[in-house]
């Protein structure tokens, strides 16, 4: 017995640091400071697992990077501009997410909200802290290190000086050394936080854990938002309101007012705050909340709503010069702007550089197990894939394992669910399995 309970601990464990690498490969500090630089092996790694465990060789997950591998090999001949950095990491980002559902694909939502709640509540207490003792997690945490970009002052029309912004923290949270009210967690940038975030949050709302009580689901969201707030993020509210606003239809459609009552009711606050933030110039509403939308009174993009209206625009006029595929060196040459580049729309930058084929492959593998599953209703489907649309518009990853994991679980279970029915069925009709009477 002691030697089962043992082993089922070494098992949980091993399955928590597997979803917290899931997470990590999302971009954050991890993954941009020690995780890229070891992708091949990673890679090697995840190939040598999924070929030699046949629990983890399933077409769908898989089928997204041969296609992306044959993209790439078609554009590389081509226009010889387009190596396998990219693919690298997707294979690393889709396998790592892969193995870590199905490791233990009956215990993995319940662990991910665990993880998921004990990274956020973290963040929370130690952003908190840090708004009224600024700087006190860089005493704290035994990690730090010196960002590429910072303060830049011209000393003359020649000559400036650069003082680097200094990071700490890596693994539980990141004080990134500038913009110190909003939270990223262990992210590189608030934007991509908020894609965990709202990501428990859809998992809690529509696919609800067997093993988390009404109670402790309104705790589990309760913090959530909290954490979607703190990172001061347009698209998180922008999102975080689109689930909840699926969830309250979805509530309505099947008769139960009850549950669509909060939801409706957070909405009204959202309401309120976009309200109160026009009526001041300086409340903490208008510039987290109101701030993130609208300038002068007005509706208008900031500095990086524009560099992402740009890379659209710029990927949009490539695929149609370019349908099979630019590759990205005409990609480069045609998002660089003098000093800096447009930024975001990765799907569509995708599609430009691997061509328009690849792009509608990578939406129709995202919508495959949406399509296929019964228990999630269309407004929880298409909250998804708008979820997706939006986070693959302002981001710069395609294949964000924070976001990846519903529809590869989805797919797993199913996958795990039909293989067991015949076995049953099986061992029923010998008189293995009998019905109580």
């Amino acid at each position: 017995m002691k030697n089962s309970a043992s082993k089922k601990q070494r098992e949980a464990v091993c399955h928590y640091l597997l979803i917290y690498l899931m997470v990590a490969f999302a971009d954050s500090f991890l993954y941009d400071r020690i995780l890229t630089n070891i992708v091949i092996p990673v890679v090697a790694l995840i190939a040598l697992i999924v070929m030699t465990n046949r629990k983890y060789q399933l077409v769908y997950p898989i089928s997204i990077l041969a296609l992306g591998f044959l993209a790439m090999l078609f554009v590389r001949v081509s226009t010889n501009a387009l190596g396998p950095t990219e693919l690298l990491s997707w294979v690393a980002m889709v396998g790592i997410t892969l193995i870590a559902v199905m490791f233990d694909v009956s215990s993995f939502l319940i662990r991910f909200i665990k993880l998921a709640a004990f990274l956020t509540g973290f963040s929370l207490v130690v952003y908190l802290i840090s708004q009224v003792f600024p700087g006190v997690w860089g005493h704290l945490s035994p990690f730090s290190f010196f960002l590429s970009f910072g303060d830049t002052t011209w000393l003359d029309s020649v000559n400036r000086i650069v003082v680097n912004y200094r990071a700490d923290g890596l693994l539980l949270y990141v004080d990134r050394g500038f913009d110190h009210t909003r939270n990223v967690g262990i992210f590189r940038e608030p934007a991509v936080y908020q894609i965990l975030l709202n990501s428990a949050i859809f998992v809690l709302l529509f696919m609800k854990p067997k093993e988390i009580d009404k109670k402790t689901r309104a705790r589990l969201l309760a913090l959530f938002v909290a954490g979607v707030l703190s990172t001061k993020s347009a698209t998180g509210y922008a999102t975080t309101l689109l689930v909840f606003f699926a969830y309250s239809l979805s509530s309505l459609k099947k008769g139960d007012r009850v549950s669509a009552i909060a939801p409706i009711f957070l909405g009204s606050i959202c309401v309120f705050v976009f309200i109160a933030s026009a009526m001041g110039s300086s409340a903490w509403a208008t510039d987290s909340v109101l701030g993130r939308f609208m300038n002068d009174g007005g509706i208008s993009l900031d500095a990086s709503g524009e560099a992402r209206v740009g890379a659209a625009n710029a990927a949009l006029a490539l695929m149609q010069r370019y349908p099979f595929g630019c590759g990205y060196n005409v990609y480069g040459a045609a998002i660089s702007t003098g000093n800096s580049e447009f930024v975001g729309a990765c799907l569509l930058k995708v599609a430009a550089v691997y061509g328009p084929f690849m792009g509608i492959a990578i939406l129709i593998w995202i919508c495959y197990p949406f399509i296929k599953s019964r228990e999630l209703g269309l407004s929880a489907k298409l909250a998804f894939v708008a979820m997706y649309l939006i986070a693959t518009y302002l981001e710069c990853e395609v294949f964000y394992t924070t976001l990846i994991f519903i529809p590869i679980y989805l797919y797993c279970k199913n996958m795990a669910e039909t293989s067991v029915q015949p076995m049953r069925a099986a061992a029923s009709s010998f008189g293995v399995l009998r019905e109580a009477r």
